[in-house]
């Protein structure tokens, strides 16, 4: 059977053998209403933010959640094991081997079982303790604990129609030792526009030691101030310590030559607002340009309320 993945989905490589109509053969719409739905593997949380102070520790729990609408699904055995990430400054989530990045915290975590066979209809707890150093320094350090299924797990069998799946999930945790410190802004807006999308680029800067989770909002106007394209209120990506991130706001619809307001207006929390605005020229010229290398939009014209 198919098995659906949720949490934080890693990389996926689907290898197929396709089921073929015999000849005169053909799938009624009785036949597709009647498909069962896919089975589903989850982890959960995903994501731990766990504050700590230097010497002490902490037990939680990862569950391995395997739900199935029939009972046909196999049994899974999976392999669990740390690593570090982090986030680049255009939004992509990046992972590596434990140890290697500043601020780890994966040699803090000890985790059992390290091999479990997941079973179909049943939730399975891998129990994680955290231990912060005397001399941990304050801020977010950082650790994954991913979870993939073994190798020989997999058996391909002739003449049997199967999809078979490789699949990695993760829980992050963000370990986070006092004092913490967060200090979020908005540094600059672009926008830009081709014959496909538009795309506002706010680029946030955070000189904290603690990550911030933005929610934002953008209006894109008509110069009769008609909003053509609109975010009411979204979470972004957070922004780690010491970072900046500039995650592409995508909208998929084409603008007619002229002259557009983009207003940008960010949350950091705690009463922190701030607000940025640009002017987007549509030419037909530029609309040709891809929009990657074409974001053009005059600064951002921002204030803290």
């Amino acid at each position: 059977m198919m098995r659906r993945l949720r949490g934080l989905l890693i990389a996926t490589a689907i290898i197929t053998i396709t089921p073929l109509l015999a000849p005169g053969q053909s799938a009624s719409a009785q036949d597709r209403t009647n498909i069962p739905q896919l089975d589903e593997i989850a982890i959960s949380p995903s994501r731990l933010e766990i504050p700590l102070a230097p010497g002490a520790e902490k037990t939680v729990v990862v569950n391995l959640v395997y739900t199935t609408v029939t009972d046909k699904a196999p049994p899974t055995r999976i392999l669990a094991y740390l690593g570090d990430w982090n986030i680049s400054k255009d939004g992509k989530i990046g992972f590596y081997k434990p140890g290697t990045m500043p601020g780890s915290a994966s040699s803090w975590l000890i985790y059992s079982p390290v091999e479990t066979t997941v079973m179909p209809g049943r939730t399975h707890p891998i129990r994680v303790t955290i231990s912060v150093p005397e001399d941990a320094t304050p801020g977010d350090h950082l650790a994954a604990l991913f979870v993939e299924p073994r190798l020989d797990n997999i058996k391909l069998q002739k003449s049997v129609k199967q999809v078979q799946m490789k699949f990695r999930l993760a829980a992050l945790f963000y370990i986070m030792v006092p004092d913490l410190k967060r200090d979020a802004s908005l540094e600059d807006l672009k926008a830009g526009a081709d014959d496909k999308a538009i795309v506002v680029i706010p680029r946030l800067k955070n000189t904290g030691n603690s990550h911030v989770r933005p929610v934002y909002s953008v209006k894109v106007a008509d110069s009769a101030g008609l909003v053509v394209a609109e975010v009411e209120e979204a979470e972004s990506l957070p922004v780690l310590a010491a970072s900046e991130l500039e995650a592409p706001i995508v909208f998929h619809k084409v603008l007619s030559e002229g002259t557009y307001s983009v207003q940008y207006r960010v949350d950091f929390g705690n009463g922190r607002v701030t607000e940025g605005q640009t002017s987007l020229v549509v030419r037909e010229d530029l609309k040709r340009k891809p929009v990657a290398s074409d974001a053009a939009g005059t600064g951002a014209k921002s204030g803290n309320r």
